[in-house]
């Protein structure tokens, strides 16, 4: 063995060769887990798509699923349509936007037509999206819910809990949060609308981002740390073990 590759195997270079090992599975275990959540992103949007393309079902025939057995997710995306009543309660989603306007999503509780209140009668309703600058106004009257009844037709979702914000603006709908501000017990899962029969305040917001986004850019990325650290650093040391030390 060449006195430039007995250098290698010091301890400070032997210690250098399992860090660069060690960064080499990182990053190529980084890469795996980005293309797994790729294919986890595609099979979501695929069950997306395909319920947004079923029927619209009445909300009790939807919630029949949930008494045989089922889940909110097996739920999530079906549409559906209710009818009811608006009733005061009112809460607004922060921080939202739509094509790069900030503002608020105005959240509603419908009284569902016969079920007495009280009994489970309300379901919770992300009407759309309100522009900021509107919102600030505070002249709730623009995106006031109308004061019949209405028929109302949007997609399931389900809820969250670990509320978070101050007053009416909150971070995410939490069922059991809103259940206890507004002192009523609410429908298992909230609702998406796809209009409610407003002036067009709020805009109904689209259901998902249904891109692949940035998971095979950054997949590509740690495969290409993993190979710089497969090819260039072997090709570092095979050069340091042909020099003479002498010469170093």
């Amino acid at each position: 063995m060449s006195p430039g590759a007995r250098r290698l195997l010091r301890p400070a270079w032997l210690l250098s060769h399992l860090l660069v090992i060690g960064l080499v599975v990182v990053t190529a275990n980084l890469g795996f887990w980005q293309l797994h959540r790729l294919d986890a992103r595609r099979t979501y949007n695929a069950v997306v798509t395909a319920r947004a393309d079923h029927p619209v079902v009445s909300l009790a025939e939807a919630f029949g699923v949930l008494k045989r057995g089922g889940t909110p997710e097996d739920l999530r995306h079906v549409r559906v349509v209710v009818s009811g009543t608006w009733a005061d309660g009112q809460v607004y989603l922060a921080n939202r936007s739509m094509d790069g306007v900030p503002g608020v999503h105005v959240v509603s509780l419908l009284w569902i037509n016969g079920v007495q209140s009280g009994a489970g009668a309300g379901v919770v309703v992300d009407r759309g999206f309100v522009h900021r600058g509107l919102f600030l106004e505070g002249d709730s009257a623009a995106w006031a819910p109308a004061t019949a009844d209405v028929e109302l037709v949007g997609s399931l979702d389900v809820s969250r809990t670990g509320e978070r914000g101050g007053g009416l603006e909150v971070d995410r709908i939490d069922l059991e949060a809103l259940s206890e501000r507004w002192g009523t017990s609410l429908a298992p899962m909230w609702i998406r609308a796809s209009g409610d029969g407003t002036s067009g305040i709020p805009v109904a917001a689209p259901v998902v981002d249904l891109g692949a986004g940035s998971h095979l850019s950054y997949a590509v990325q740690w495969f290409v740390f993993t190979l710089i650290g497969l090819g260039g650093y072997p090709l570092v040391l095979l050069r340091l073990a042909r020099r003479d030390p002498a010469l170093a």
